[in-house]
């Protein structure tokens, strides 16, 4: 849970949106063959899957004696589709590109995929948990239709409500500003030159996600924990994620832990939103702090 926040994810895929309700549609009905020749495995770390979670997906690509090399090389996608909504869009292209593939090989990828905030556990369509279409996409640059690899339906159940919090304190700008994508939010979180949060304990190991975007050119982005220096990285213009796996801490000595996001320049919101009448200044817009 989130105190002040509540964020779910903002999806910065929605121009693709009504493709891939095509494409539900599509995989729902279970149209499109798999490639010949290749078999995949997809597993999740985390046995009991929920929203607000954070979890880490492992994909083997698995070519058999029947497996014909594609010539081309191919973006991997893993998407995850409620009710015409994209949950996620992730790439899982390995290390060797598929252009490269052979017959009788393996090959591996993982990715963090952060299941957002989906579920109303007061109701009671929902309380249950939800069923959510999952599926592995193979796509070209030149814009045909995806092939589908691999789809199942996944069991989501709602986040568990002794789940860590994350209370944010000092340093943040909040903005009026619609999302979309997010209904139940209508606005966005901002730092300042540097802000502040608190991570409940939850007296084991757990990991910390950052995901934002930065509106700026170039920024410097340091993330302290406590007073020690947890990270520090520039960033490119566009959405960002960061992952670290941490702890365990002791929660009788440390029943908070304190994190600090601080940036080496600000720029005033108006210059972000033209239509804003606000000349606060920023650094980062923070679409999530998760500490589970």
């Amino acid at each position: 849970m989130e105190k002040f926040l509540g964020l779910n994810r903002n999806s910065i895929f929605l121009y693709l949106g009504l493709a891939f309700l095509c494409l539900w549609s599509l995989i729902a009905c279970g149209k499109k063959p798999p490639l010949k020749g290749l078999a995949i495995n997809a597993s999740f770390s985390d046995r009991v899957l929920t929203d607000d979670l954070v979890t880490r997906l492992k994909v083997k690509y698995i070519t058999t004696a029947g497996f014909q090399p594609l010539g081309q090389d191919y973006r991997i996608v893993a998407v995850a589709l409620w009710q015409g909504k994209i949950l996620f869009r992730e790439s899982l292209d390995p290390e060797i590109p598929a252009s490269r593939w052979q017959a009788n090989r393996v090959y591996e990828t993982e990715k963090f995929i952060y299941f957002p905030r989906v579920i109303d556990r007061f109701k009671p369509k929902t309380a249950a948990g939800i069923k959510i279409g999952f599926s592995i996409l193979m796509e070209n640059s030149g814009g045909a239709e995806p092939l589908v690899l691999y789809s199942r339906k996944i069991k989501l159940l709602p986040c568990p409500p002794e789940a860590p919090e994350v209370i944010f304190l000092e340093g943040w700008e909040k903005i009026d500003r619609p999302r979309v994508g997010g209904p139940e939010q209508s606005y966005e979180l901002w730092t300042g030159s540097r802000a502040v949060c608190l991570l409940e304990n939850p007296g084991r190991a757990a990991l910390l996600m950052v995901r934002g975007r930065n509106p700026q050119e170039s920024l410097t982005v340091s993330l302290f924990l406590e007073d020690g220096l947890l990270d520090e990285f520039t960033l490119p213009p566009g959405p960002f994620q960061k992952v670290y796996s941490l702890g365990p801490f002791s929660s009788e000595t440390d029943p908070e832990l304190k994190l600090t996001l601080a940036v080496n320049k600000t720029l005033p919101l108006n210059q972000v939103y033209p239509d804003l009448n606000d000349d606060r200044s920023a650094g980062l817009r923070i679409e999530k702090v998760y500490f589970r």
